[in-house]
């Protein structure tokens, strides 16, 4: 029923703010853009080759985005999975009791769409689309770390059984075991969606992002990975432009690196350097 991540929403004040880094230090290039008026944003959209990334401005104060950023400030909004049948996605999810924001689809940047109630999904708001055509394919943007795409979306969840059966449930995720992740304090609960991964994290460690995160914010989305051809590479690019990181596991296969959550919007992004799929976020 869902084939992929299709993109990961920013809440910003500014895209003009935003894009500098998003397109022009991370190598992504546009994709689409469209002022989205029944969601009161200016939206763009941002290509890699497995997943997007869409930053929203908000142009109506009385509207989600708007009051999200005044009550959160800007970082991750919603995570969008893509489906083939979007209406017999709502159809189903209807039937099984998942609480829905629009009870039908209705057309939006990244096509038809609806949205799930983030307590849905232990507090993720999630978006179902089915892309009105195929996937474009821009021309990359000279320059910045060249960001490959998506390596795994990271939630951070109480229980991790609990969270990984609602998602198994409702969105058809395939469950891996529960391990440790000791790059992040955490334990967490990899899932496949399609050819997407969701990482679940609960906190090992109260002290640590994760723990902190969870202290202060609650369930919800934490973070993105990107992989990236030449992590090495990449970090000197981002001390050459004066962008801080900070590297677990460093000199390991499973090296990652942590930009500074200001220089990236209010998001936790991290770098990874691994094939397609496998990504890993703990010492093996």
């Amino acid at each position: 029923m869902f084939t992929r991540i299709h993109h990961v929403s920013i809440a910003v004040r500014s895209l003009e703010q935003a894009l500098p880094f998003y397109r022009d230090v991370l190598g992504l290039p546009e994709n689409q853009r469209a002022t989205v008026a029944d969601q009161g944003v200016h939206a763009v959209l941002l290509a890699t080759p497995d997943g997007e990334m869409e930053l929203l401005e908000p142009v109506d104060p009385s509207r989600g985005i708007a009051r999200f950023l005044q009550r959160k400030g800007e970082g991750l909004h919603h995570l969008c999975l893509e489906t083939p049948d979007v209406d017999a996605a709502v159809t189903h999810a209807r039937r099984i009791g998942i609480p829905l924001i629009d009870e039908s689809s209705h057309l939006g940047l990244a096509g038809m769409i609806a949205f799930l109630h983030p307590k849905a999904s232990h507090g993720i708001l999630v978006e179902f689309a089915q892309p009105l055509a195929s996937p474009a394919h821009p021309a990359s943007v000279a320059g910045g770390i060249q960001a490959l795409g998506l390596c795994s979306v990271y939630a951070v969840v109480k229980d991790l059984a609990s969270a990984a059966a609602v998602h198994a449930r409702n969105f058809h995720a395939t469950v891996g075991p529960i391990q440790e992740n000791v790059l992040l304090g955490a334990n967490e609960v990899v899932m496949s969606i399609g050819r997407s991964r969701i990482t679940l994290l609960s906190p090992a460690d109260g002290r640590s992002p994760v723990g902190c995160f969870l202290t202060d914010r609650g369930e919800g989305l934490f973070g993105v990975c990107l992989r990236v051809l030449d992590l090495e590479a990449a970090l000197a690019y981002l001390e050459r432009i004066d962008i801080s990181t900070e590297v677990h596991g460093k000199d390991t296969a499973a090296s990652l690196a942590r930009l500074d959550p200001s220089r990236t919007h209010g998001v936790n992004l991290f770098l990874c350097s691994t094939p397609p799929g496998r990504c890993q976020t703990q010492d093996d």
